[in-house]
C-alpha cells in the first residue's frame, strides 16, 4: 500500500505503511461479533496485535472469534480477549504499551478514551452515536420508502447507531406514508428470536428498555402523538418472562426541538416530521451534533446526489437504509466519531507511514 514518487535527476522517494503496534479495541453490545471482526481483521492484516474488550453484556462472541482465529493458525498472542467493566476499558486505553485505540459506543465513553489517548499521543478511531435523518421526498416510491423507514428504525429492536430515527416526510405524502407504515408495523411479530418468523426480539436489558420507554413518555409530554406501539409486551410463553420486549413505536406531530428528536434513544422509536422544500429539510437534517448516517428516498437521482452532497454525515443511503457492504467505509462526521472502519480506508488507521528518499547521485553539499 506504499507509494512511489519519481524525482528530478533520477532520484525517487517511496513510502512504506507499517504496523502501529499494539491495538486496543473496545466493542459495544448491539453487534458484538461484527464489531470484533471489523476491528480485528484490518488490525491483524496490517501486522498489528490486538487486545479486544467486548461489552460485559455480550462477552462470548469475541471469545468464539478468538477460537476461530486459533483454529485457522493465527499465532498465540496476536488476538487477545479481555473481559471487564468500564474500568478495564480505562486501563486498556491508558496502558503505555498500547499504541492505538479503536472504540465503538457512546459519545461520553468515547470522550474519555480520547482523553486517555491524548495523554499518550496514541492513534485513535471512534464510532460513536447518531441521530440520523431519513428524507422522503414526494416523488419517492412510497412502498420502498416505508420499508426503508422500517429498516432505518426497527432493525435489531432499534439498537443500531446509524438508525435514521428522524424521518422527514414531505407533507404531501404524509397520510399515505403513515397508513402504509402502521399497516406493516402491526404485522411485525414479537417473540422468540430463534423463530424464523420473529421480527422483534428482546431489548438488551431492563435498563435499556426503561430508557426507551422514558423517551416515549417524554415525547408525549412534549406534544408528540404515539401513532403505534411504544409499550411493553408480555409473551405468552413463560420461558420468555425474563426478556424485555417492546413494540416498535411510531411518533407523529414531532418537532425539531423535542428531546426524542435531538437525543439518541437506541430503541425502536421513529420520530416522523414533515417538510415542505429541499433547502428547508437539508438545513434541518444537518441541525444535529451527530453526523453518522443519513438517507434519501427519491426517484430523481439528480436531486438525490445534490442532497447527499450537502448532508453532514459519513454514511449516506439513496433509496435504501442500513446496508453495510464490507467494501464500503463506515464512520461519522462531527460527534459521531473519527476515522473509518472497513474498506481500504481502514488500512490508513491501522498503519503508520514511513517516507524514504533515495539519492542516486553524488551528494550536493556546499560545505
Amino acid at each position: 500500500m506504499g507509494t512511489h514518487l519519481q524525482l528530478p535527476n533520477g532520484n525517487f522517494a517511496y513510502t512504506r505503511r507499517e504496523p502501529v503496534g499494539v491495538v486496543g479495541g473496545i466493542g459495544a453490545w448491539n453487534y458484538p461479533y461484527q464489531m470484533a471482526s471489523w476491528k480485528t481483521s484490518p488490525a491483524i492484516a496490517c501486522g498489528n496485535t490486538i487486545v479486544f474488550k467486548p461489552s460485559p453484556l455480550t462477552p462470548l462472541t469475541a471469545v468464539m472469534l478468538a477460537e476461530v482465529y486459533s483454529q485457522v493458525g493465527l499465532p498465540d498472542g496476536v488476538f487477545n480477549v479481555i473481559q471487564g467493566q468500564g474500568q478495564t476499558g480505562s486501563l486498556l486505553s491508558s496502558h503505555p504499551e498500547v499504541d492505538k485505540m479503536t472504540f465503538t459506543g457512546s459519545v461520553s465513553t468515547g470522550q474519555k478514551i480520547m482523553t486517555a489517548c491524548a495523554k499518550g499521543i496514541k492513534h485513535i478511531t471512534l464510532e460513536l452515536g447518531g441521530k440520523s435523518p431519513l428524507i422522503l421526498f414526494a416523488d419517492c416510491d412510497l412502498d420502498n420508502a416505508v420499508k426503508g423507514a422500517m429498516m432505518a428504525n426497527f432493525m435489531t429492536q432499534g439498537q443500531v447507531c446509524s438508525n435514521g430515527t428522524r424521518v422527514f416526510v414531505h407533507k404531501s405524502i404524509l397520510e399515505p406514508f403513515l397508513a402504509k407504515l402502521v399497516e406493516r408495523t402491526k404485522k411485525m411479530k414479537i417473540g422468540d428470536p430463534f423463530a424464523e418468523d420473529t421480527m422483534v426480539g428482546a431489548t438488551i436489558s431492563k435498563e435499556q428498555a426503561e430508557k426507551v420507554l422514558r423517551y416515549v413518555d417524554i415525547a408525549k409530554k412534549e406534544g408528540a402523538r404515539v401513532l403505534f406501539g411504544g409499550e411493553r409486551v408480555t409473551l405468552s410463553d413463560p420461558k420468555f418472562s425474563g426478556g424485555h420486549y417492546l413494540s416498535p413505536c411510531i411518533l407523529t406531530q414531532c418537532h425539531d426541538d423535542m428531546t426524542v428528536v435531538k437525543e439518541e434513544v437506541f430503541g425502536s422509536v421513529m420520530s416522523v416530521l414533515t417538510f415542505s422544500d429541499e433547502d428547508e429539510v437539508i438545513r434541518r437534517a444537518n441541525d444535529s451534533v451527530f453526523g453518522l448516517a443519513g438517507g434519501v428516498f427519491t426517484n430523481d437521482l439528480a436531486r438525490a446526489h445534490r442532497v447527499v452532497a450537502q448532508m453532514e454525515a459519513g454514511s449516506i443511503y439513496i433509496n435504501n437504509y442500513n446496508v453495510y457492504p464490507v467494501g464500503v467505509p463506515f464512520g461519522g462526521y462531527k460527534m459521531s466519531g473519527l476515522g473509518r472502519e472497513n474498506a481500504r480506508e481502514s488500512i490508513d488507521h491501522y498503519t503508520q507511514v514511513k517516507s524514504v528518499y533515495v539519492e542516486t547521485n553524488d551528494v550536493d553539499c556546499p560545505y
